[in-house]
């Protein structure tokens, strides 16, 4: 990085005996696999790690050295408020406290949220407070244990950086699932292992589990030979890049790097532990548990030749946004998908296909439109909104009509109620699976995690790490049928289907083929209706 040139933090750590928050001196004997991330001041840097590592305590120095020497602002990020006062009251201030070259450059208005550092201050804010987000800029932003955080308030936190030349943003976390915080830098950086060559074949290896430890001898092994790995072979290796010419500098930080660490505590972890812990915060590794996912084949499971019938009240889901997203359906199952850049699909399925059906409408992607559609069809349309009411378990509540049709859902209990039924084979798909993977990919980019929020409350939320309107669409459908239906949704046996049956098919453009092919069928080629 051109802002340190000339300047050497490890140098500095040495000159000054920087000691760490417990007054022990920064040593690298066994951290070996830490010197090269304290002098890497990439501009983008990621750390995908297990815990207790040592990376929080890394990061801390560098930001203080970074903000001294750069003369820039800096903002560093953790979960929650009172992530931010345990760690800065547990950590920073300790670290400070260590080493009279900190006291000296932090003397003036040190407080818990922030450290004027000369003219310039490292601000230490929490993810769920959006306010706090938007209340100061920042040159280098520091997100520690991103995965936990606030991920909106995260993007936030980033666009405070739209008026610098600089740009700086490290990651460092243990992951939670695929495609989610840490997981997702990870995946664009140049992913660095750590490498260590055996002593009885000379292999130079990495290593992962299970392949790098012996369970019957409990002891680490090379990959190669089998001969046990002793603990100097794992303290000294080098980073090694799986990439080359990308901007983000990433290391994976597994537990098995460090030299402390024994194969017993290894096997322990895995024995006591939940497969979620394990592969996160000792393998560093994102997981996916059964009910973390909608898997393709707990979707495509659902998946029926049998013909919709398209009897009974249709209900329509509907995500708005810069494109129209829909699902419609009835009690067997969903029959159809499609995405549009207006609501004419729409006025035409409500007014003209499906002449008693009704229409959820994600309330918040677009004002206009889905409220004219409410005033044209009073009764039929409906406008949804998410949110949680703790004093009920209600997963949908309707508005009184002088509300003029109004819907809240709660989330993530929706979310995950439609999943279930996924993977309880109660929502009949009409079609193959050709014909829903674009639809599933929608469902893929959605994600379960465990959150903290700011009371220190526990829970499990989806995420999106993608295009996931397909899924809210179908959300809003099962909110219609909540009310608009009290059958079930297991399609019983039936014809096989055309080669012209209305389902969405990848070969087609959906908005405007399908119509004229429902046009055609119903003989209504001299419709006034425009497309």
């Amino acid at each position: 990085m051109s802002l340190l040139s000339g300047v050497s933090i490890l140098a500095f750590i040495q000159e000054h005996n920087i000691k760490n928050e417990n007054g022990v001196a920064i040593d690298f004997r066994d951290h070996l696999f830490l010197f090269d991330i304290y002098k890497d001041f990439s501009t983008k840097l990621c750390a995908m790690k297990a815990a207790q590592v040592g990376m929080t305590t890394c990061e801390i120095i560098k930001s203080l050295f970074m903000v001294h020497h750069t003369k820039l602002n800096a903002i560093y990020t953790l979960p929650t408020d009172s992530d931010i006062q345990t760690m800065v009251g547990s950590k920073v201030n300790p670290i400070i406290a260590q080493n009279p070259v900190f006291q000296k450059w932090t003397e003036d208005k040190d407080t818990i949220e922030q450290k004027k550092i000369g003219d310039y201050f490292i601000h230490y804010r929490g993810t769920f407070t959006q306010k706090a987000a938007i209340m100061i800029s920042s040159d280098a932003n520091y997100y520690d244990e991103i995965d936990s955080s606030n991920q909106k308030v995260i993007e936030l936190y980033a666009s405070r950086q739209q008026h610098s030349s600089h740009k700086i943003e490290h990651y460092f976390s243990h992951p939670s699932a695929p495609g989610c915080g840490i997981d997702i830098h990870w995946g664009r950086s140049d992913q660095k292992h750590w490498f260590i060559r055996c002593r009885g074949c000379n292999e130079e290896q990495f290593l992962d589990w299970p392949y790098s430890i012996n369970e019957e001898r409990r002891c680490f092994q090379c990959k190669f030979c089998k001969k046990e790995l002793s603990r100097e072979e794992r303290r000294v290796g080098r980073w090694v890049k799986k990439y080359k010419d990308r901007e983000v500098s990433g290391y994976w930080i597994p537990l098995l790097i460090c030299p402390w660490v024994s194969a017993d505590e290894i096997l322990n972890y895995r024995r006591d532990k939940s497969d979620e812990y394990f592969w996160n915060k000792v393998l560093g590794l994102p997981f996916v548990g059964g009910d973390n996912k909608l898997g393709k084949q707990q979707l495509m499971q659902n998946c029926t030749e049998v013909v919709n019938a398209q009897e009974g009240r249709i209900v329509i889901g509907v995500d708005t946004g810069k494109q129209i997203h829909l699902v419609a359906g009835n009690s067997q199952g969903l029959f159809y998908y499609s995405t549009t850049s207006n609501y004419d699909e729409l006025d035409y399925l409500l007014g003209k296909r499906w002449r008693t059906s009704i229409a959820i409408i994600d309330q918040g992607g677009d004002l206009i439109g889905s409220r004219r559609l409410r005033e044209k069809y009073p009764g039929r349309v409906f406008l949804c909104s998410y949110g949680e009411d703790r004093k009920t378990e209600s997963l949908v509540r309707w508005g009184a009509k002088d509300e003029g049709g109004t819907v809240i859902v709660d989330r993530n209990r929706m979310i995950q109620f439609v999943v279930d039924n996924f993977t309880d084979k109660r929502i009949a798909l009409q079609g193959t699976e050709n014909d829903w993977y674009d639809y599933w990919v929608h469902w893929n980019n959605l994600t379960r995690i465990v959150e903290e929020n700011e009371r220190g409350i526990i829970r499990r939320i989806w995420v999106r790490n993608g295009d996931d309107h397909w899924a809210h669409a179908t959300v809003y459908f099962w909110a219609g049928m909540t009310r608009f239906s009290n059958k079930g949704s297991i399609v019983g046996a039936g014809t096989k289907l055309e080669p012209n049956s209305y389902v969405v098919r990848p070969d087609q453009t959906v908005s405007i083929d399908l119509i004229k092919l429902v046009r055609q069928q119903e003989n209504k080629e001299g419709d006034d209706w425009r497309i």
